[in-house]
């Protein structure tokens, strides 16, 4: 996963401090005014409706053809731009303010935090997305929640679920501890065959089998009364957690030092692994190799459900445009049942509402494909967003350090995270300041 680029050094945090947005959002002028100084493109027309998204492939097509069916039906000049993703919310940030951005951006929730406090984002209108109606899976309308407003009109999402080569891994693990035997018994059947490998220290993955140990330390960044001394990563649960992650290479021996999660994928598709984390990004290739596969929930563990992150893809309204004559008939557009089937149908992501389930189950002909999305669509709605709260920079920073030197033998889990607690803290007091 991309992140920002890691917090400057700060004083230590002090338990019981409260987080001002107020100040974070001085932070991010000073950002904006140092991008600015660099100029900005050309003029947007004012009665044009322009979009901004990273979609590639066949998700632009698809998106751009359903573009231009809503211009014809609606008598809104609309354009879309594809801007590069790793670019795209860099070009937010200075365009914005600058009054030459897009109308709506499509991106993933957890930018919402990040261009709220900027000032750059309008809520979404109640007519486009309610809470209360139902009309929207609620892990959705939690993820595109921000401060208490919702920013995001949801169109697709996506999390990891476990692949498993039923040819190498018959057998379903039904818990965490059953995933390691079933993996080891794969592997002991001697030859080049691995049973199972992900990225170990890459947050991201890992914090499905913390959170399947008992870990909430993610929680207080869904409370709107967010303060420093709720953060604390050095519990029981989530000590078990990296202990039971650090054993897939120490103990287990079952995942190689320095594997990426690309190797693993490489290891799959080349039928040398037996199980995998995926994400609905790897069912092209999957299926192009030929390989018997099941798609699988990741099992539980010892505390309760391995869940997953979250990541909702979806359309967010630019403060400068709030009022602008056609952008809520656009944003109801873009999130409507419709457009996230044909979404779905071009990206292999799971659906955010309902009716676009039912839409699904009638047009994919495809048993199997038709399974997959039914499966991601299951595993999404029991996972855990993406944080959006731009306090949660440093958690991606200094996770992946702490994961690696427990990994690697160099450090306890009970003393990583007990420093990346200290540290975090004193990073995000810095921000807020």
């Amino acid at each position: 996963m991309k992140r920002l680029s890691r917090p400057m050094e700060g004083p230590s945090s002090r338990p019981g401090t409260r987080l001002s947005m107020g100040s974070f959002r001085r932070f991010i002028i000073l950002i904006l005014a140092s991008l600015l100084l660099a100029g900005c493109g050309k003029t947007i027309p004012k009665d044009t409706l322009v979009i901004w998204t990273a979609f590639q492939n066949e998700e632009f097509k698809a998106l751009q053809a359903q573009v231009e069916a809503f211009q014809q039906k609606s008598n809104h000049k609309t354009i879309i731009l594809q801007v590069p993703f790793n670019s795209l919310r860099q070009k937010i940030l200075v365009a914005g303010p600058a009054l030459q951005g897009p109308d709506v951006l499509i991106g993933p929730h957890d930018w919402v935090g990040l261009l709220q406090t900027a000032g750059l984002l309008a809520p979404i209108p109640k007519e486009v997305v309610d809470p209360k109606s139902g009309t929207f899976y609620e892990i959705c309308t939690k993820a595109a929640t921000f401060d208490g407003d919702i920013y995001l009109a949801p169109m697709m999402m996506e999390c990891v679920v476990l692949a498993r080569n039923t040819d190498i891994c018959p057998e379903k693990p039904e818990s965490l501890d059953e995933l390691v035997e079933v993996a080891v018994a794969a592997k002991n059947k001697g030859g080049d065959i691995r049973g199972f490998a992900y990225e170990l220290d890459n947050f991201y993955f890992s914090w499905a089998f913390m959170a399947g140990h008992g870990a909430t330390f993610l929680d207080p960044f869904f409370n709107k009364d967010f303060q420093l001394d709720q953060l604390k990563f050095d519990t029981p649960e989530a000590v078990a957690g990296v202990n039971w992650i650090a054993d897939l290479q120490r103990k287990h021996q079952l995942v190689a030092p320095g594997l990426t999660n690309d190797l693993a994928v490489d290891f799959f598709l080349n039928k040398k692994l037996g199980m995998m984390l995926c994400g609905p990004w790897n069912l092209g290739a999957i299926r192009q190799r030929g390989i018997n596969y099941s798609l699988e929930p990741l099992p539980p563990g010892p505390k309760g459900p391995s869940t997953p992150f979250v990541g909702v893809t979806g359309a967010m309204l630019s403060k400068f445009s709030a009022q602008k004559d056609g952008t809520t008939e656009l944003l109801t557009y873009l999130s409507s049942a419709e457009i996230g089937a044909q979404l779905c149908q071009s990206s292999g992501r799971a659906p955010v509402r309902k009716d676009t389930a039912e839409l699904l189950k009638e047009r994919v002909d495809d048993p199997r494909i038709a399974e997959d999305l039914a499966l991601f669509s299951e595993a999404a709605q029991t996972g855990m967003p993406l944080p959006n709260n731009p306090a949660m920079q440093p958690v991606w920073d200094y996770m992946k350090p702490a994961l690696e030197l427990v990994i690697k033998g160099k450090i306890s889990a009970e003393e990583a995270l007990k420093e990346t607690t200290e540290t975090v803290r004193t990073k995000v007091r810095f921000m807020m300041e």
